[in-house]
């Protein structure tokens, strides 16, 4: 009787198994060393796990014949190596298994390096996807071929998002996780309402309004300042669009965030009243030495200048790079906020 007229058929065999894997190889294009060398760390871990051998363990498959070859390494005092060999024949029963799972294994990973490298290609961009699951405070998004992972940090505060629910987020960087590829991604990063600005404004896909600066507090409020490269352009109104239609699709994404556009200047002084807008700035006058700016408002729009616990000054700060601290334009009074980058 034959070997394999011995063999029970639903028994794995090493023979089929050397057959298969040279298939497998040339169907999902993976050069078969690699495959082969993976195959037989896996056997010689499971091999290990199994008998408890002393010493280092390999193990050597001919894909000729399906024979397994195993041998133990071991370092004596003085630095001389034993090589011995090991039985192999009751190895034989599980060895199929544990290679076609090793098999598996690799192709998943390579499937999820494969992926990883994609989606690093489109770092900083949109990612449109369904909410999967919240653990722990965090969201998981499902991105197709990539899982998004949302900590609390990059989420808008106060925005409940829940299984099911689609959303946008942008891409940041990629993280390891053995078992499926992840990426992390937010909403409360500038970048997320970059690129919600970019999708919504075409002047800015065409190069003819820019994103100069943004200065965010996800879920309160954005100040984005642009710049037209063409004259006869306005910036500010491409951005809002007709009748507010462009400005009211950002705050829709962003849970009603407060977002205010104003126009960059070369210009210092220019440019820090326009930043403190919806307030109107009497005068600015620039310290550069100490990168300070001191603004005069009117008294009756103190409180809009300054905002909600210094909120519009100090957004304003970091929009210019500039400290500013702001007056009423009587000029007995005393300074009533100030505001750093």
């Amino acid at each position: 009787m034959s070997r394999a007229g011995s063999r029970s058929p639903s028994e794995p065999s090493t023979e089929s198994l050397a057959e298969a894997l040279t298939a497998l190889c040339a169907e999902v294009g993976i050069p078969f060393e690699e495959m082969l060398h993976t195959v037989e760390s896996a056997l010689a871990t499971a091999y290990v796990r199994a008998f408890n051998p002393s010493g280092y363990v390999t193990v050597k498959l001919d894909t000729a014949t399906g024979a397994l070859e195993v041998r133990s390494r071991t370092v004596r005092p003085d630095g001389s190596e034993v090589i011995e060999m090991l039985p192999s024949e009751d190895f034989k029963r599980m060895a199929a298994q544990t290679a076609k799972h090793a098999v598996l294994r690799h192709i998943h990973d390579l499937e999820r390096d494969k992926n990883l490298r994609d989606v690093a290609e489109h770092r900083g961009e949109l990612a449109s996807g369904v909410v999967d699951r919240v653990e722990a405070g965090t969201v998981f998004v499902d991105l197709g071929r990539v899982e998004g992972v949302m900590p609390p940090e990059e989420q808008i505060p106060g925005e409940e998002l829940h299984p099911g629910k689609p959303t946008l987020v942008v891409i940041l960087e990629t993280q390891h996780n053995p078992k499926q590829a992840q990426v992390r991604v937010s909403r409360a990063a500038r970048s997320f309402v970059h690129r919600l600005l970019e999708a919504e404004v075409p002047e800015i896909k065409a190069g003819t309004v820019l994103i100069r600066a943004i200065a965010r507090e996800p879920g309160l409020r954005t100040k984005i300042a642009v710049s037209a490269t063409e004259p006869g352009i306005d910036p500010v109104g491409a951005c809002v669009g007709p009748k507010g239609v462009r400005h009211r699709a950002i705050l829709s994404e962003l849970a009603n965030e407060h977002v205010d556009i104003v126009p960059w200047s070369d210009d210092a002084e220019a440019f820090v009243a326009s930043s403190l807008g919806p307030a109107k700035a009497d005068s600015v006058s620039i310290d550069r030495t100490t990168r300070t700016a001191t603004v005069l408002v009117p008294r009756g729009q103190l409180s809009l200048a300054i905002g909600r616990d210094g909120q519009n000054a100090r957004l304003a700060a970091r929009l210019t790079g500039f400290r500013i601290d702001i007056k009423p334009s009587e000029s007995d009074e005393a300074p009533a906020e100030s505001a750093a980058p």
